[in-house]
């Protein structure tokens, strides 16, 4: 492992060196005088006559443990939170598995023991032990870190999937070592797994997704359609997406145009247009075909906005961001017969495009009126701004929670960025994500990192 080890970690996963604590073996007993002995009733157990340091150490383990478990939970922001909210959970969970560490190898090892309830599935405490374990460095705990992995992936769906988010997060970078040999394994469900793993981690190399996006089995080319495929070569990148695209199952459609967007392909924008006019609402295909970012995608969006099954294009034609739609959205907005739910969505695809009420504005619909006269129609905006890299940094770096929204921000910079990008996930600790706008903010306009990220809020997507 070539990462330096730390003896303690505190708003980021870093990878923890046990030895180094120093910690002594515990001892049966915990000596004491007499007189405290005598502070104890004499009908009350004395606490140091059960077990001692390992009975506290083993207990305070398992504490924890349960602990990191609970707040695994609290890192998802929510509606009324900012994606930056979670942090002080971040450094709570990461305290414990401070602790865990800090109680030394036994309480490891007790760890590793606990992970798999041996009567009923535990998603929480899976994650919790994988994560802990995926901390601590050296290659003495891999082969418990590996049988927790593969038995919660081939004993139940949601135990596996907290293991994978847990190995995701994990510090170690010698993960690949011992995940690629999983990805020819005869479990669909290992290689699934490794592949969602690896793609998160930018770990996964080209031959590897190649050889994953024809797997048989679906659970696999759909793990494979989450991998950074704008690295790779776009010639054999597209014929596999457009494959994928075609599929009758809609997640791995959704996913395989959504990523035609990040990488503007021709071919997936054609694909994502014949299936947004046959049915708007599958595969989101509107919504891919919005981020590709064509003017002349209003034509389709104004026609469809017109029809029953209006809501679809309406999201999507926010995120074309065309003034030239605006009139459309505004006669929904204003449409007496809309309900207050259909009002709202209009009101966000206009406050997408336009931004913000300005101070002194009027209302609103005065705002988005005078929007939609004085900008050129065919020139996409975001937040009021002409649509660029740096609008669409700016945006993500400010206040938002909704991870799925980030995460097509993200896309959209991708495909709006002359120079290659940076990785940058959700689903990242809140740390990690300010790391990793800084330096996605250094490769797109150098030297402005931080006046990128701390840019004035832009409105929600």
């Amino acid at each position: 492992m070539s990462g330096a080890m730390v003896a303690v970690t505190i708003d980021r996963p870093a990878v923890l060196d046990v030895a180094a604590l120093g910690l002594p073996a515990p001892a049966l007993r915990v000596p004491a005088l007499s007189g405290w002995r005598a502070a104890w009733s004499s009908d009350a157990p004395s606490p140091f006559a059960a077990g001692g340091t390992a009975l506290f150490r083993r207990q305070a383990a398992e504490e924890c443990l349960d602990v990191v478990g609970v707040l695994r939970a609290y890192r998802a922001p929510q509606p009324e939170e900012d994606w930056r909210t979670p942090r002080a959970s971040e450094r709570r969970l990461l305290a414990q598995v401070n602790a865990i560490a800090g109680l030394g190898p036994q309480a490891l090892e007790r760890i590793a023991a606990l992970a798999i309830d041996p009567d009923l599935p535990d998603p929480g405490r899976v994650f919790a032990a994988t994560f802990t374990l995926g901390c601590i460095g050296g290659p003495d705990w891999l082969p418990a870190l590996q049988r927790i992995v593969m038995t919660a992936v081939a004993r139940h769906p949601e135990e596996g999937a907290q293991a994978m988010e847990a190995l995701s997060l994990s510090p170690r970078e010698d993960l690949p070592n011992w995940l690629s040999p999983l990805l020819r394994d005869a479990s669909p469900a290992l290689r699934a797994a490794a592949v969602r793993v690896l793609g998160f981690r930018w770990q996964l190399d080209e031959a590897a997704w190649a050889q994953a996006m024809r797997d048989p089995h679906p659970d696999v080319v759909r793990a494979a359609l989450l991998a950074p495929v704008h690295r790779f070569d776009p010639a054999r990148v597209e014929p596999l997406l457009l494959t994928a695209a075609a599929s009758t199952d809609e997640p791995t459609a959704q996913r395989a145009l959504r990523l035609g967007a990040a990488l503007r392909s021709p071919a997936l924008h054609g694909q994502a247009a014949r299936m947004a006019a046959r049915d708007p609402g599958w595969a989101g295909a509107l919504q891919a075909l919005a981020l590709h970012g064509h003017p002349g995608d209003a034509t389709l969006l104004r026609g469809l906005l017109r029809q029953a099954h209006r809501w679809p294009a309406v999201r999507a034609a926010g995120a074309l961001g065309l003034p030239a739609l605006m009139p459309d959205l505004i006669a929904l907005h204003d449409d007496p017969l809309r309900s207050d739910e259909e009002r709202r969505l209009a009101a966000q695809a206009l406050t997408t495009i336009a931004g913000p009420t300005p101070a002194g504005a009027t209302s609103p619909a005065d705002e988005w009126r005078r929007v939609a006269a004085e900008a050129p129609a065919e020139r996409r905006l975001r937040g009021g701004r002409p649509l660029n890299a740096a609008v669409l940094l700016a945006q993500l770096s400010g206040p938002g929670w909704w991870r799925a929204g980030r995460q097509d921000l993200y896309l959209e910079l991708i495909a709006a960025s002359r120079v290659p990008i940076a990785r940058f996930s959700p689903f990242d600790f809140v740390a990690v994500q300010e790391d990793a706008l800084d330096r996605i903010a250094e490769g797109v306009a150098p030297g402005t990192a931080r006046a990128a990220t701390s840019a004035p809020a832009l409105a929600p997507q």
